[in-house]
């Protein structure tokens, strides 16, 4: 065999050998770009619908499980309200839609939760015996995990009364002023917010406030139980008349835009008479109400300011002093207006949390859908609400 027919004969032994070294190195990639696949949502959800995947379902059944709850939270809904059912074949969601939602819309937020969490209609159905309810089954291949029927709300009463009103509060602006402070100030309903003092973003808030057409309150620190720091220059037992008076005309002078004052912390100042009259007359020199927020039962912070002759009004419920979950500030909402409904108006306090914003949004719409209206604490003052068992 002649030089160049070895050599061509080597060449090509070395060019099949490279093929395959290439060959067996794309197969690595596709392997290891299937594997990664699999540990998505997606790719097992894909791998189901082949037909290869079905040890994946009880996964992909948990992951959609966390979906739709979160999704009944966006929805405005409680636990309480729905009526759930978990069984080996399918678990079973039943619930009637919100005021502000048709079933239909409720069919809208649940096929697209499905869709996120990778799963499909399986089938849906509008019952018409059932007044219109909407059924629909959700999996995974063909594989049914969920079960959802949503009933239509009952028709609103003809009968004409005044609506309830809610007076939202936003408390300790002025930290900073980020997505959620930004996201809170453009709600789209009328609310109060209260900002701290003598914090880097106080002045950005009070001017943020006035811009957004929200009333702002001083959320004025007060010395608590305990060794909790209240902030800087508290409201303290023990300080004179003069001394209150000028913290007042301090932050009055600084700030200008706020028209009341609430207590930030105060279990302790609260609950001091004197301390708490003084209050209510520097109040009353600048023109301003208080809003109580009951950090103390015992507080008599509402009690002196009335005696004094100034508006003022009682917090009648913390809305997200709970697990710190948006489920739990959406049955405190739907609490405060059962307050609101027996006693005409409610007061809550909230505070600048991406999960109370989270509630806000998925419960103010059903709350006016309801037939509630919501007010600032100026409105209240206007209107001349007047002394109530639960604080106004």
């Amino acid at each position: 065999m002649s030089r160049r027919v070895r050599t061509s004969a080597k060449r090509g032994r070395r060019g099949r050998a490279a093929a395959l070294v290439v060959f067996l190195g794309l197969l690595a990639l596709i392997a290891a770009a299937a594997l990664g696949a699999l540990r998505t949502t997606r790719g097992q959800a894909f791998a189901v619908r082949c037909g290869v995947g079905d040890r994946f379902i009880p996964t992909l059944s948990g992951k959609l499980e966390g979906v739709l709850d979160r999704t009944f939270v966006a929805m405005g809904l409680t636990d309480a309200e729905l009526r759930v059912k978990r069984r080996a074949r399918a678990h079973e969601y039943e619930f009637e839609a919100p005021r502000h939602l048709t079933p239909t819309l409720c069919n809208l937020w649940i096929t697209r939760a499905a869709n996120a969490a990778g799963a499909s209609v399986l089938r849906a159905e509008e019952w018409h015996q059932k007044n219109g309810a909407v059924v629909l089954w959700l999996g995974f291949g063909s594989q049914l995990t969920h079960y959802v029927m949503v009933t239509p709300a009952p028709e609103p009463s003809t009968a004409v009364e005044t609506p309830p009103c809610i007076a939202l509060v936003i408390d300790d602006l002025g930290q900073t002023m980020n997505a959620t402070a930004k996201g809170v100030l453009g709600l789209d309903v009328p609310l109060t917010i209260a900002v701290l003092p003598d914090l880097r973003a106080s002045s950005a808030a009070f001017k943020a406030a006035q811009e957004h057409g929200r009333p702002a309150l001083l959320h004025l620190p007060m010395e608590p139980e305990g060794d909790g720091n209240p902030g800087e220059h508290p409201l303290q037992i023990g300080m004179s008349d003069a001394e209150i008076d000028a913290l007042i005309d301090r932050h009055y002078k600084k700030y200008k835009s706020f028209v009341g004052v609430n207590n930030h912390m105060g279990s302790r100042a609260t609950t001091d008479f004197r301390t708490m009259r003084a209050l209510a007359v520097a109040l009353d020199r600048h023109g301003l109400f208080l809003l109580d927020s009951m950090t103390s039962p015992r507080s008599v912070a509402y009690d002196a300011a009335r005696q004094r002759g100034i508006w003022s009004v009682r917090n009648d419920l913390f809305l997200d002093a709970g697990d710190g979950s948006a489920a739990h500030v959406v049955e405190a909402l739907l609490k405060l207006g059962a307050i609101a409904r027996a006693n005409g108006c409610a007061v809550g306090i909230a505070h600048p949390r991406p999960h109370t914003l989270e509630a806000l949004r998925a419960t103010i719409p059903r709350l006016q859908a309801e037939g509630f209206r919501f007010v600032t604490l100026p409105d209240l003052r206007e209107d001349g609400a007047t002394a109530r068992a639960g604080g106004i």
